[in-house]
């Protein structure tokens, strides 16, 4: 017996691509002004600096529009991955490189959970091959005022999305606003978004109480983790099927990213938690359905 809304046709399939598109929307206009528009107008970056941004999402586009027409799928599932691959990258990533490796790393990934039994995070794969694309100019999530200490900015200026971090990641509020727009599908499985949430900030919290260390605040309030929890660990095909299955994916979710982002892997954590577990999936799920078996 498996509990919980399961996809019944096409058209609930479209809706929930339907969300996920309608929440990115705010994080991709916020990264383009952040990244950009604001640069600019405090006399940071030149004119043609503004678009990077904008370049990152345009080949995200054509490049899941491409393998789309070569896998003969479905563009929009393609290019929404790549959008929101495109959102966890850094302004200093390797403009050359970067698509190079986010064709490759897609289309592999594409091509292994299709033709073979190994089902894994797609998005949490490609997005760790994307650490290349970085390590070849400089290892930095940092834009120029950032590296500069342009603005003085306080925690709730973080909160809102103004600190350092990815592109599109680092509003925490545009993110709880995403996380309802999500929400109001019923098919997305927002328990694993809310558990991994909640034991990220719980355990980050009581470190913080018992270190009395509040630069760890900066760990605590790094949105491309919770952007992880709310767009890749949720992902329909997989992760767990059962109302139990979710909540434990989701904990261990939580859990792990918290354990790497304090031995230092802060922009990494989470991509590798979600895609070491999903790789548990298929046991998480036969656990589950033996305990419903029995009852």
């Amino acid at each position: 017996m498996i509990k919980g809304p399961i996809l019944h046709n096409t058209n609930d399939k479209k809706d929930l691509i339907k969300k996920y598109y309608l929440a990115l929307i705010p994080l991709i206009l916020f990264s383009i002004y952040k990244n950009g528009i604001l640069l600019y107008t405090n006399d940071l970056i030149n004119i043609s600096r503004i678009f990077i941004p904008i370049y990152f999402y345009s080949i995200s586009i054509l490049i899941g529009f491409l393998i789309s027409k070569i896998l003969k799928d479905n563009p929009k599932e393609n290019i929404l991955m790549s959008l929101i691959i495109s959102c966890t990258i850094s302004i200093n990533t390797n403009l050359i490189i970067y698509p190079i490796l986010l064709f490759v790393s897609l289309f592999i990934g594409r091509v292994i959970i299709t033709k073979s039994k190994l089902k894994f995070n797609l998005g949490s794969f490609v997005r760790i091959t994307l650490v290349l694309s970085l390590l070849l100019n400089s290892y930095s999530y940092l834009n120029i005022a950032e590296k500069l200490n342009k603005f003085n900015y306080n925690y709730f200026d973080i909160f809102l999305g103004l600190g350092k971090g990815t592109i599109g990641a680092t509003s925490i509020l545009i993110l709880i606003i995403s996380l309802i727009i999500l929400s109001t599908s019923r098919y997305y499985k927002k328990i694993i978004a809310i558990f991994s949430s909640l034991t990220f900030i719980i355990i980050n919290l009581i470190i913080i109480l018992i270190t009395k260390n509040y630069n760890y605040l900066d760990i605590l309030l790094n949105g491309i983790n919770y952007f992880s929890f709310i767009f890749l660990a949720s992902d329909l095909y997989t992760s767990p099927i059962n109302k139990e299955g979710k909540i434990v994916y989701g904990i261990l979710i939580g859990l792990l990213t918290s354990i790497l982002s304090y031995i230092g892997l802060v922009y990494e954590a989470s991509f590798i938690s979600i895609f070491f577990l999903s790789l548990f999936i298929p046991l998480i799920n036969k656990i589950n359905n033996k305990k419903y078996l029995k009852v």
